[in-house]
């Protein structure tokens, strides 16, 4: 990845390109990633070690560890300087998200990705801090299923499964007071298999010895430790059926009584109440429910940013297609598309931002007109196989997610009743 920032030294503009996380920029410059390796011992008592790097993402490296107390392998969460400050602020919840789901019972969190141990391990040089999550160990995610194999579509009892386990999940989240605010195919984990017992991931940890990238720049030195991030092998559809489904990576959560940001989401999968400015509570997670139901069952997404070609007749005369924040009209243009629902003027007046989008009557600003087109044909675009009858109860069950009025959206338990969803299941 590349990374633009200034020298401190001079003030000039740099870019820094890293093979995988920025390691080596300080925690008081958004970054202040973990820089240690396979075979460190972190914890109190030495109690976990590591053995591969998993992974990264924004804010964290994730490695696969030994728990030295419990005889098993965790992944073992490792939050940049930056974010562990943020943590410890109360700014970021990630932390306080997990105790929370740690106060429900065991049986009511078993789509949730659980926490087992956390600490502080003092960072080096200028990383600050980094708070540590020991947390179950999973498989793998279900984007990285849709990459590591060659089928186009999940089977339908597959995709059923997934979704449920998904509502489980936002269930435990929303009933301790919490949404998501980020689910996606990244953060939808897939549990260890029953082939897969923790003799096998020790097995494999020893076939995959740690490998490194060659030195790079960093801000102020050269990295020799950059490890190559290590997968699991992606699970057969023949486990798929077995494995749970689990909602992972809590560190964009946001705690209902304790909202620290409206920046939520990414945009194609953001609710209205949410890009108009309004307040918002964890209806929010069933907007973007609905929007996975679709991703769920063709791997395509059903919102995208830019315009399509299809569609730019109904841009307003004089809207060029790539105008500057034309990607938030055309969301909420898709949202009356794919809905067949428009805002009423009484309550676009209660949304902040909807003048930006707007006018007073409730017409869009840079769309001259509206155009509904059924669920039922986007599915059937994408060459999805599914039955008619699977269509039109995949399609229900979104039309009952993407209200644009948010308190006539069902919660998550009431949504785990739906018609489709209950038949055949498992």
């Amino acid at each position: 990845m590349s990374t633009t920032t200034n020298s401190a030294k001079d003030d000039e503009e740099l870019t820094l390109t890293f093979p995988e996380e920025p390691l080596g920029l300080p925690a008081s410059m958004g970054f202040g990633f973990f820089q240690g390796s396979p075979q460190d011992v972190l914890g109190p008592g030495g109690r976990f070690q590591l053995q591969a790097k998993l992974g990264f993402g924004t804010n964290s490296s994730v490695w696969l560890a030994k728990d030295q107390h419990l005889g098993r392998h965790v992944a073992l969460k490792i939050l940049t300087g930056y974010a562990s400050r943020l943590n410890a602020e109360n700014l970021l919840c990630e932390l306080a998200v997990h105790k929370r789901l740690a106060s429900l019972p065991a049986n009511e969190t078993e789509h949730c990705n659980r926490l087992i141990a956390h600490f502080v391990h003092k960072g080096i040089e200028e990383d600050g801090d980094h708070l540590c999550l020991a947390l179950e160990l999973e498989r793998s995610t279900l984007k990285h299923i849709w990459r590591g194999h060659n089928f186009k579509f999940l089977p339908i009892p597959i995709v059923k499964r997934v979704l449920r386990h998904l509502l489980h999940g936002l269930a435990a989240l929303h009933k301790c007071g919490v949404a998501h605010t980020d689910i996606k195919p990244d953060n939808i984990a897939i549990s260890l298999s029953p082939s897969w017992a923790d003799e096998t991931v020790s097995h494999w940890a020893l076939a995959h010895r740690p490998r490194v990238y060659e030195p790079c720049q960093s801000l102020n030195k050269v990295v020799t430790n950059a490890f190559i991030s290590e997968r699991f092998p992606a699970p057969s559809l023949a486990e798929l059926e077995t494995c749970n489904f689990k909602i992972s990576d809590f560190g964009n959560a946001q705690e209902l009584d304790h909202q620290t940001t409206d920046d939520i989401t990414p945009l194609t999968l953001r609710s209205p109440e949410v890009i108009l400015g309004g307040p918002w509570d964890e209806k929010v997670d069933i907007w973007t429910f609905g929007c996975l139901i679709f991703t769920v069952l063709t791997k395509v997404a059903l919102f995208t940013e830019r315009v399509q070609p299809v569609h730019l007749p109904f841009l307003r005369p004089g809207i060029r297609p790539n105008a500057d924040g034309l990607e938030v009209d055309y969301t909420l243009w898709l949202m009356a598309t794919f809905t067949a629902q428009r805002f009423p003027p009484i309550v676009l007046g209660l949304y902040p931002n909807s003048h930006k989008h707007f006018e007073n009557n409730g017409d869009m600003k840079r769309f001259a007109s509206f155009q509904h087109r059924p669920l039922e044909m986007c599915i059937r675009d994408t060459g999805c196989p599914a039955s008619d009858e699977d269509v039109a109860g995949a399609c229900s069950l979104i039309r009952r997610c993407l209200k644009l009025n948010p308190s006539a959206r069902p919660s998550a338990l009431e949504l785990l009743q739906d018609p489709w969803l209950v038949e055949c299941s498992v």
